[in-house]
């Protein structure tokens, strides 16, 4: 028995979703309410409530299972290049999850949080290259948020190019400032 019921939840908040991703494609989250959500979906009011306690927590959920499937596909992986790939694929692979994630104001809470797992790692790294830890912490979030601002901009305008091809891009981005520091360091040295 209990085995139906768990293909029950699992099919009423499939539902749910999709009727929440349906509706934010014509309006904001703050303008979606129960009512609408559980008549688009064709539930009670009594049954989105046995589940979540507001739309909020419905999209909070849904952007905490991406983040979870993405720090899955980056768990052993020690390249920046990797990760970047990795994460245009998890995108990718949920479209239009990743479409809300990044109209929302704090998507690259999202993001930064799966690539802050490799900043320590990395930052270590340059810094037995000699470069001060202000510097680096500079770097660092200069390649973050610019990583974030090309992955909105290729979600956001739908996906035109391969998952492949973005993480390229940004890759290639990101080896050019790290190439930058090396000499701008350099600089720094002979004065």
């Amino acid at each position: 028995m209990k085995g139906s019921n768990d293909r029950r939840i699992r099919y009423t908040k499939m539902v749910l979703r999709e009727s929440m991703l349906d509706l934010l494609n014509s309006k904001p989250l703050n303008q979606i309410s129960i009512t609408e959500l559980c008549k688009a979906a064709d539930v009670n009011r009594n049954t989105f409530y046995n589940h979540y306690s507001t739309p909020y927590e419905m999209i909070r959920e849904m952007e905490n299972e991406i983040l979870n499937a993405l720090m899955v596909s980056i768990k052993d992986i020690n390249n920046v290049n990797d990760i970047i790939l990795a994460a245009c694929r998890t995108l990718e692979s949920d479209k239009k999850m990743s479409v809300i994630i990044f109209s929302e104001s704090d998507s690259s809470n999202l993001l930064s949080k799966a690539l802050s797992s490799f900043r320590n790692t990395e930052i270590a790294a340059q810094k037995n290259g000699g470069l001060q830890q202000s510097l680096l912490d500079k770097v660092y979030l200069f390649g973050e948020q610019g990583t974030i601002a090309l992955m909105r901009d290729w979600v956001v305008g739908g996906f035109k190019e391969s998952a492949e091809a973005t993480a390229e891009v940004i890759s290639f981005l990101i080896q050019s400032i790290n190439g930058s520091v090396g000499a701008f360091k350099s600089k720094i040295d002979k004065t």
